[in-house]
């Protein structure tokens, strides 16, 4: 074989193995990863809830986040129950979701123990609506294999651009409360690994 063949097929082999580098799967860690909300009664009455499982993957520039409503944890069973009825409608709608657009390059060039701030439009789907909200995050390589992509600052949900703003008041009421503020902060801190 000649040098030039030589050549040649070593530019198509890094090519192709750049190809699958960049176009692997990482999938979202569960165990690893959470997702954070505030709610605010009568004005002043902070709670944070969460939910406990999430699910996910990034793959060819898009980060995809699906979140069961089923695994809200407000500690209180029956506020759970109330939340999943009148609020997140879960019989019809199991799954409140993300999708955001990255570039796999930027971030698949970082070194391990590498830093970034990383700003991106996530389109949230709650409840049959969807919303585009701005996220804040750091993103950090935690090893070959692992990212970690924290938000540095709250991501405010509007539920009024998601139609639950009469959920919000069903609850109100139920709970015999004056408010409930309708900007939810969101905070998150998952770990996407290959």
């Amino acid at each position: 074989m000649s040098l030039k063949n030589i050549l040649v097929s070593s530019f198509i082999s890094a090519g192709l193995i750049m190809s699958v580098a960049h176009a692997d799967t990482w999938q979202l860690d569960s165990d690893n990863s959470e997702l954070n909300f505030v709610s605010v009664k009568n004005d002043h009455v902070a709670e944070v809830h969460r939910f406990t499982e999430l699910q996910g993957e990034w793959k060819n520039n898009t980060v995809t986040i699906e979140i069961p409503v089923v695994s809200l944890d407000t500690q209180i069973p029956i506020r759970n129950e109330r939340m999943l009825e009148h609020l997140f409608n879960s019989n019809e709608y199991p799954i409140v979701s993300a999708k955001a657009t990255l570039e796999d390059t930027v971030l698949l060039d970082m070194p391990v123990g590498g830093t970034m701030p990383l700003s991106a439009d996530m389109m949230v789907y709650i409840a049959g609506d969807s919303d585009t909200v701005s996220a804040h995050m750091q993103v950090t390589r935690i090893s070959e294999n692992r990212f970690l992509a924290t938000t540095t600052q709250p991501i405010i949900i509007n539920t009024s651009a998601f139609s639950l703003v009469s959920g919000i008041d069903k609850l109100r009421e139920i709970a015999g409360l004056a408010r409930i503020d309708y900007a939810v902060p969101v905070t998150f801190s998952v770990q996407f690994s290959r």
